[in-house]
């Protein structure tokens, strides 16, 4: 079977559908993990997964959403994070056999990143790593991120896959009816981010109905030049009997699909209230479809969490600057006096802010530094740095696309400043593309 990569380059590749719904079909209570069915009733999960297959997935998601050990603690369960994800992953495996992609299903911990709640950064870290340890170790073929709803932790997340697995990667957000995620984060600004991570592939899934995600993915396609992935859900639930209950039908949901497809979607599929019969209406439609080629954007960017910046040679920008050549904010930095830093840039009408740590080399809690600016200013950074520890911990922490300008005094290799998906910049903000 050719590698994943090559496949979703070709052509269209179609994924499963939800597995809470068939799973409650089958007695999992709401109060219930349905993860743990993975140790407690194997054949049950291999069934399901079956069901997609037969129905025409090229990929299967594992029963491991919320597998990290923050939800399975709710469960009484986190000490069997390990064994959990893994036998979720090898049973898919099972059933996958030699034609079948199996895609290891990873969600959000649930907690809220820092500044805003108690989640750092490396803690996140730490969580996913442990899980993706053991869905490698199990075989899968691909991680799949999905529904997350914060950048900063989907970043995280990627870091942790990027650094502690070989697996190709699928990103994938949701979205509210404003368009932006839950913290705030745009369309494009997630595909942006993303892409300079090094995934390879971005999307949006759960969210409504397939309608609800058509304009998210055209702001994806308009800014990346990736494939992209779509999962929504089978239309918006409707109580009854204080039960959701999903009304569209899989005509309906899969009437979408050539429109995805003609906007960079190369791997299509279902999220909640979806069922086989979804898969199947899907694969009706692709194989009417000729698949298109995929367009190159301009990989020129910079990002925020919340806006995006092209940046081109032979044009000016309104820069504001933030220097640390002065002991006075030197030490508001060291002293944690983050707000005193950067008020007055909060409400500035530029294009990009400008930080230059200069020769400085004093340690401070880069972290908190960078949580705290990346949810104050909105409008995209430019850094430099002569030190490679604050320019590596800025990096690695800031959930945007960061631009870099690149001198004789820069202490990251190229390598490492690309690993964390940064732009490199000459002393005119210009783009160096070599």
């Amino acid at each position: 079977m050719e590698t994943f990569q090559s496949s979703i380059r070709e052509r269209v590749l179609i994924y499963d559908g939800s597995k809470g719904v068939m799973l409650q079909k089958k007695g999992l209570k709401g109060n219930e993990a349905a993860e743990s069915w993975n140790l407690s009733k194997p054949e049950e999960v291999k069934h399901l997964y079956n069901l997609y297959k037969q129905a025409g997935s090229d990929v299967i998601q594992t029963n491991t959403f919320p597998g990290n050990r923050v939800t399975l603690e709710k469960h009484n369960l986190g000490d069997e994070t390990y064994q959990i994800n893994f036998e979720g992953v090898k049973l898919a495996k099972e059933i996958a056999g030699d034609n079948t992609y199996v895609a290891a299903s990873v969600g959000p911990t649930g907690m809220i990143m820092q500044p805003a709640g108690d989640l750092s950064f490396d803690r996140a870290y730490s969580i996913f790593k442990e899980q993706l340890k053991a869905c490698e170790d199990a075989g899968a073929d691909i991680i799949n991120f999905e529904t997350f709803t914060d950048l900063n932790e989907l970043r995280a997340a990627i870091l942790a896959a990027k650094e502690n697995t070989s697996l190709p990667i699928i990103a994938s957000v949701t979205f509210d009816e404003t368009g932006r995620t839950m913290s705030g984060n745009s369309a494009e600004v997630c595909a942006l981010v993303c892409e300079s991570l090094g995934v390879d592939i971005v999307g949006a899934n759960c969210s409504g109905g397939p309608d609800s995600l058509l304009e998210p993915i055209k702001k994806m396609s308009s800014v990346v030049s990736i494939p992209l992935s779509v999962k929504a859900n089978a239309g918006m639930p409707k109580l009854v009997d204080g039960q959701a209950v999903y009304i569209q039908t899989p005509e309906e949901f899969s009437s979408y699909t050539k429109e995805f497809v003609e906007n960079g979607v190369r791997l299509i599929g279902g999220c909640c209230g979806t069922t086989p019969e979804f898969i199947r209406a899907i694969k009706k439609e692709i194989d009417k479809i000729k698949t298109p080629d995929l367009e190159l954007k301009p990989s020129s960017t910079i990002a925020s969490p919340f806006n995006y910046l092209v940046l081109s040679k032979n044009k000016e920008y309104s820069v504001e600057k933030l220097t640390f050549n002065e002991e006075n904010a030197v030490e508001m930095l060291k002293n944690g006096d983050y707000y005193s830093l950067i008020r007055d840039f909060k409400s500035k009408d530029m294009d990009c802010l400008l930080i230059d740590f200069d020769n400085m080399s004093e340690p401070f809690d880069v972290w908190g530094f960078t949580s705290q600016i990346s949810w104050a200013i909105k409008k995209p950074l430019i850094i430099k740095s002569q030190s490679v520890e604050i320019l590596d911990q800025f990096l690695r922490y800031y959930p945007g696309k960061v631009g870099v300008i690149v001198s004789d005094d820069t202490s990251l290799s190229i390598s490492e400043l690309k690993h964390y998906g940064a732009l490199m910049l000459n002393q005119e903000f210009e783009p160096i593309t070599s």
